[in-house]
């Protein structure tokens, strides 16, 4: 409970998600902006889909 709690508050604070996989492939140039994109529309209504949706947008 307590490694959840600390997930919880770094990624609260630096406004960054830990273990994103997505954000990883992307950044490391294995999917792209698009796909990326695509990754994200069925996620919108969660927080996931719209954090996706940022990094897309260079927004982190």
């Amino acid at each position: 409970m307590q490694a959840g709690n600390f997930v919880q508050v770094i990624e609260d604070r630096q406004g960054l998600k830990i273990g994103c996989i997505e954000e990883i492939a992307y950044r490391m140039g294995f999917i792209t902006k698009q796909q990326l994109t695509d990754i994200a529309q069925p996620l919108l209504k969660s927080g996931y889909g719209q954090y996706l949706l940022k990094v897309a947008d260079d927004k982190m």
